[in-house]
């Protein structure tokens, strides 16, 4: 699916290759509009409103995900710049930045769009009554359901080439071994530091 065909969400960074290293580079528009051409804050990178965000190559959506973490969506995004390897990354965090650093090793243009939605008043039920919240929010997963409910219904039934686990596929093989091969080495780490803690 192109996402010129996307009404409702905006551009907010180019990715960009970093020659000799594994490190991508996002770089953040200076000047955000919304869908509508609207001017934005920059704090909308970094708020915590339910948001979701397109993968974007070459203009044809390739992942679908969403987050309501700290730091908004640059939070949500920072995993890819390298798959988190000095770290314990998922399989699916650590699947994405694979898929991203080797497309655009092939010279592809890629793009990261975001769909948010505002946060909002509500009188929210305590112990007591009600209580006057002035930052309600929905839960992303309902933004995300939606999304990805269209997208199938366009592409015929088929999630997005890079919703592995959506579509019920295991990882490529590649991606399998590099993924546990960063995990032996955040055990090995673990040993190192409790070895050193015992020490002293």
């Amino acid at each position: 699916m192109k996402i010129s065909e996307v009404k409702t969400a905006f551009k907010i960074a180019d990715v960009e290759f970093v020659e000799g290293s594994t490190r991508l580079n996002f770089n953040y528009l200076k000047d955000l509009k919304d869908e509508n051409g609207k001017a934005l804050p920059q704090k909308i990178l970094s708020e915590n409103v339910a948001r979701v965000y397109l993968i974007v190559v070459n203009g044809e959506i390739k992942k679908i995900g969403g987050s309501q973490s700290e730091g908004g969506i640059k939070n949500t995004l920072s995993i890819y710049r390298d798959g988190g390897i000095k770290g314990r990354p998922s399989i699916r965090s650590f699947g994405v930045w694979y898929f991203l650093y080797h497309t655009i090793l092939s010279g592809a243009k890629i793009e990261f769009y975001m769909i948010f939605q505002e946060n909002f008043e509500k009188n929210i039920k305590g112990l007591f009554g009600l209580k006057k919240i002035p930052n309600a929010y929905i839960s992303y997963k309902l933004i995300e359901q939606c999304c990805v409910e269209d997208y199938l219904s366009v592409e015929n039934g088929k999630f997005p080439d890079w919703n592995v686990q959506e579509q019920g596929l295991d990882w490529p093989l590649d991606i399998k071994n590099q993924h546990a091969e960063i995990q032996l080495n955040a055990q090995s780490r673990d040993k190192k530091v409790k070895r050193g803690e015992a020490k002293q």
